[in-house]
């Protein structure tokens, strides 16, 4: 009854951390965007630069790329609903409602004065320089904007995984395309915010400020990995469940790796079970979690966290390395493997 207790209260706890993560992450990224990217019309991938877009064709005399980021938000989890289920739609919702509602909070309602919270600290990255009786903008500042803006909002992303949540958006679609088709969701979600810079770049007609937002958007994608995926490279994960064969299919249909099959006998049951063994990189954790849990709410799944993974598909076991004095015989076989 203590054990139930206590575990009863250590699941409260991790989902009470959870939030505040995500809401933690939520808004951060928002003030990303809101402070540093969007009023530098920075198109750097993601639902925001479709707003930025379409602000540049309306013009300033309405704000609008907060409600363009509703309404986006708010079809994509329609889609994820429809198309992917209510499990997987759980983990988004929360920053997907988060996001944009912290953005129109920083994008639009002014504090202390009368402008907002990031339309004031983008006015102190704003700043032109006259020469010859022109007026330039200060490049060096909006640089300095986009590089500070791309690590908020990759920390921002990076604290929403650490809550065991996503900022929805154009993920919906990746996880899609990768559901129905062999393309993985990095390939995706890359070709979708690299057509939306190009786009970009080619409505604006501004191809330094187009580099500037792929410069951020480098930024954000390094933050992600040394703040997130480096912390726990990769796992190691076994799976007890009915549908194995499905989920087998999917490893290696859908992740590109391949499973270990080992014959069990339940100890309590005394039933034969079958376990998989799946070894991936942790970046591919959460969709890997909610497929499971799509195909089998009952699954019984253990990760276990590995600081280095060796073999094929992984990094090489044995290193390229001569000893010293063995450098004649390595040329040799060398070119043994060569003649092969």
């Amino acid at each position: 009854m203590v054990g139930t207790k206590n575990e009863a209260r250590r699941k409260r706890f991790r989902e009470v951390n959870n939030i505040f993560l995500v809401i933690l992450g939520s808004a951060m990224l928002a003030f990303g965007d809101a402070a540093f990217i969007t009023p530098q019309n920075l198109v750097t991938g993601g639902v925001i630069s479709v707003g930025v877009i379409i602000q540049y064709f309306v013009g300033a005399t309405f704000p609008l790329v907060d409600i363009v980021t509703w309404a986006m938000q708010i079809a994509l989890l329609a889609v994820s609903f429809i198309f992917l289920g209510k499990k997987f739609t759980m983990h988004t919702i929360l920053a997907t409602i988060l996001y944009p509602a912290f953005f129109s909070l920083f994008y639009r309602i002014p504090v202390g004065g009368s402008v907002s919270i990031g339309n004031f600290i983008a006015e102190q990255f704003t700043q032109t320089i006259s020469a010859g009786g022109v007026d330039y903008e200060n490049t060096a500042l909006v640089v300095l904007s986009a590089l500070i803006g791309g690590a908020m909002v990759g920390g921002g992303i990076a604290i929403c995984y650490f809550g065991d949540g996503s900022t929805g958006g154009f993920d919906v679609i990746s996880v899609l395309i990768a559901r129905h088709s062999s393309i993985k969701e990095g390939i995706s979600a890359f070709v979708i915010d690299a057509t939306l810079v190009i786009v970009g770049m080619i409505c604006m007609q501004d191809l330094p400020r187009g580099v500037i937002g792929i410069l951020s958007a480098l930024v954000c994608a390094l933050v992600v990995q040394y703040a997130y995926v480096n912390q726990n490279k990769f796992v190691i994960c076994d799976v007890i469940s009915s549908e194995y064969e499905q989920i087998m299919k999917y490893v290696m249909e859908k992740m590109d790796r391949t499973t270990t099959v080992i014959n069990a006998v339940g100890g309590y049951s005394g039933n034969e079970k079958k376990i998989l063994r799946v070894a991936f990189s942790k970046r591919e954790l959460f969709e890997f979690k909610a497929f499971i849990a799509e195909v089998d709410p009952d699954a019984f799944v253990t990760f276990i966290s590995a600081s280095m993974i060796n073999g094929e598909g992984f990094d090489p076991l044995v290193s390229k390395l001569v000893l010293p004095g063995k450098e004649e015989e390595a040329s040799e076989n060398e070119a043994n493997t060569d003649g092969e």
